[in-house]
C-alpha cells in the first residue's frame, strides 16, 4: 500500500526536490542542517499523508520557506535562481518523495538509517538507475536497521506464523507483513484491527501500538 494516491506523486517529487534544492542552493544552508528542520515542521506529516493543501498548494520554494519561517522565523528569503542543472540535492529530494510514497514510510524513520549525507553518498550509483533499483537497496537497509515491531515480538512469544495470525484473527495476511515491516502505521489501523488483533494475540490494545 502506498502512502497516499499516485495522482499526486509527480507534484511531490517536484516539491521535494526544488525543496531541498533551494534551501541548499539559494539559502545557503547545508542539507544535515535544513533537513532535520523539515523532518519536525508540520509540513511533513502533511506531504506523508498527500494532503493536497500542502502538496498542490505550495511549490518546492514556498514549502522551503514555510518550513524555515516555522522552525527558524524566518521572514527574509533570496529570490531563486533558475535552475538550469538539476544538482544532487534536487535528485535526493526527488527520490526521497518517490521512496516515501513507495514504501509508506515516514520521512523521520528513512533519514533515521538513511540520513542526508549517506543518501549524497548514493547519488553516483543511483542518479541514473531506475528508482526501483534505490527502493530495493533502501527496503534492504530499513529492515536491517529499525528494531522489530511491537506486533512481531508479541506475536512471536505468542508462537504463532504470520499466516497463522492471519487465519485466527481475520486480518489479512499483508497488512499484518506491512505493520511488522512498519510499511503501515499500526497507531493508524481502525479501532476494530486492534482490538482483533490484541485479542487474537491476549494482549492489549496499547502493547501492540508502537511508541
Amino acid at each position: 500500500m502506498h502512502a497516499y494516491p499516485e495522482t499526486l506523486l509527480s507534484d511531490a517529487r517536484s516539491q521535494m526536490a526544488d525543496m531541498i534544492d533551494y534551501a541548499v542552493h539559494d539559502m545557503k544552508m547545508d542539507a544535515d542542517e535544513f533537513f532535520p528542520l523539515f523532518l519536525t515542521s508540520s509540513a511533513c506529516g502533511q506531504i506523508e499523508r498527500g494532503d493536497k493543501t500542502i502538496i498542490l498548494g505550495l511549490s518546492g520554494i514556498e514549502l522551503a520557506q514555510r518550513v524555515l519561517t516555522e522552525k527558524m522565523s524566518r521572514s527574509r528569503f533570496p529570490v531563486a535562481r533558475p535552475i538550469l542543472k538539476r544538482s544532487p540535492e534536487y535528485w535526493a529530494g526527488w527520490i526521497l518523495a518517490s521512496y516515501q510514497w513507495h514504501s509508506n514510510r515516514t520521512f523521520r524513520e528513512i533519514h533515521s538509517v538513511i540520513p542526508f549525507e549517506t543518501l549524497m553518498q548514493m547519488y553516483g550509483t543511483y542518479h541514473e538507475a531506475p528508482e526501483e533499483r534505490f527502493f530495493e537497496t533502501a527496503d534492504k537497509m530499513l529492515l536491517e536497521n529499525i528494531p522489530e515491531t511491537r506486533l512481531k515480538r508479541i506475536r512471536t512469544a505468542f508462537g504463532c506464523s504470520q499466516s497463522e495470525l492471519a487465519a485466527a484473527s481475520g486480518i489479512g495476511l499483508r497488512s499484518i507483513q506491512m505493520y511488522e515491516q512498519r510499511r503501515k502505521n499500526i497507531n493508524r489501523a481502525a479501532g476494530e484491527t486492534l482490538r482483533t488483533l490484541s485479542r487474537t494475540l491476549g494482549c492489549s490494545v496499547d502493547d501492540i501500538l508502537e511508541p
